[in-house]
């Protein structure tokens, strides 16, 4: 049992009407506040059982607050709030206090294999589509949900990326019954809101550009004759709604309607569903799922820079080198293509993670780096991959429901699985939202 069950009330001079409880909106954060005057530099170091992260505080309306991340249900957290007065350290009493339940219905996961290769207070940020609403977990190498936002049944969050402000997490939704109700949203640790803003038929991933801006695919529907052809247009917006268009595949490919026939006077041609911004090159890749088709594009001049795979783009060396359906592209630290490779879904073909080399000169990709797992499932819906600091590949294996950690060697090194029913978005990891005290130190 917690020391602190619900609530640590304090006189202590320097941190006087001090509060430790869990999360109003997150009951797995812990919210530590106190009151005081403005213009402090103020924190709480914390930990699970030593002191090991420091979390800054801010105020407002008289109180100094923080957000304590990072735990498992109903763990009792170890915290000590500090602030600066003039060249003194003032440090409180070092507490503990118990964090609450998250709420029933999320979905839980599954250790599949292997230990965890990097730092143990790293998390893992995904999202969860479900039957009925859906999530924005964190969770940590054990599978554990230390941090949550749920949606009511309408609502579908399809994304979510740690925010580059270092303050939150932004992600971006869509209303299941009306295509047009969508839009991107930025939330605290606390879980309050710092933005949201609409962004009409926006759909299935975003990338963050730098100074606030975000590159986020919507629907381009066009007439042609008498057919409605649905294709994709990525677009950059701003927090306060301003857009202006990147790419549209209608200046630069060709809807066949020979390949795709119209059902019923509607064509879905595209179906673009994944983004990466590479903030070296400064350009985007796009994924178009329905034309088996990567393009590369510059954020600042809105130029396409290339075309990878499909009818009109680069080649392969053979036809089984070539990804079809894919999702999830980025780049590697060393230039290379990554996709997540979903195969021919039709034919129930073995999904697999692809590592491909740009050869420029004969604009060819060329595989360096295959994986199927071994039960060689097909994953028909998302799928992503991404490389990490240590050469890792981390990818989410949506309609399959697990997360994978796979080594250089194509090996798997770690997994999480989820129960049935719920389908994954894209899969990263991000670091303690607190830095550790003896880096500080």
């Amino acid at each position: 049992m917690s020391l602190l069950p619900l609530a640590l009330l304090l006189g202590c001079g320097a941190f006087p009407d001090l509060e430790a409880t869990p999360g109003a909106r997150i009951a797995t954060t812990l919210s530590v506040s106190w009151s005081g005057e403005p213009g402090q530099d103020a924190w709480v170091d914390y930990g699970l059982g030593e002191l090991t992260h420091r979390a800054p505080a801010h105020f407002a309306d008289g109180r100094y607050f923080a957000t304590l991340v990072g735990f498992p249900a109903l763990s009792e957290v170890t915290f000590r709030p500090g602030q600066q007065v003039g060249d003194e350290a003032l440090l409180g009493d070092t507490r503990a206090a118990e964090v609450g339940l998250p709420p029933a219905g999320l979905p839980t996961f599954t250790p599949l294999a292997g230990d965890w290769a990097g730092a143990a207070d790293e998390l893992i940020l995904t999202t969860t589509i479900g039957q009925e609403g859906g999530n924005v977990l964190l969770l940590n190498p054990d599978g554990e949900v230390v941090w949550y936002l749920t949606f009511q049944s309408r609502y579908a969050p399809v994304h979510a990326e740690a925010s580059r402000d270092g303050d939150g997490l932004v992600y971006n939704f869509l209303v299941r019954e009306n295509e047009e109700e969508a839009g991107l949203c930025q939330v605290e640790l606390s879980g309050a809101k710092r933005f949201c803003v609409s962004v009409p038929n926006s759909h299935h991933g975003f990338a963050q550009l730098p100074e606030g801006r975000y590159a986020m695919l919507v629907s381009d529907t066009r007439l042609i004759g008498e057919k409605l052809v649905e294709g994709d247009a990525l677009i950059e917006v701003a927090t306060n709604g301003d857009s202006f268009v990147l790419y549209t595949p209608w200046d630069h490919l060709e809807w066949d309607p020979d390949v795709q026939p119209d059902t019923d006077g509607y064509v879905e041609w595209s179906h673009a569903n994944g983004v990466f911004y590479d903030e070296v090159e400064e350009t985007v890749l796009v994924s178009m799922r329905n034309l088996s088709t990567i393009v590369r594009v510059d954020v600042t001049s809105a130029e396409l820079l290339a075309i990878y795979g499909g009818v009109e783009g680069w080649g392969f060396p053979r036809p089984i080198d070539s990804f079809l359906y894919a999702h999830g592209p980025a780049f590697a630290a060393d230039g290379q293509l990554l996709v997540f490779d979903n195969q021919d879904v039709r034919k129930n073909d073995p999904s697999r993670v692809m590592r491909y080399t740009l050869n420029a000169e004969l604009e060819r990709l060329e595989p360096t780096y295959t994986y199927y797992p071994d039960d060689g499932r097909s994953v028909s819906v998302l799928g992503s991959v991404y490389e990490l600091d240590n050469g890792d590949l981390f990818t989410s294996w949506g309609s399959s429901g697990e997360i994978l950690r796979l080594t250089p060697e194509a090996e798997l090194a770690w997994g999480l699985g989820s129960e049935a029913g719920f389908i994954l978005g894209a899969a990263q990891v991000v670091p303690a939202f607190a830095p550790r005290i003896d880096a500080l130190d």
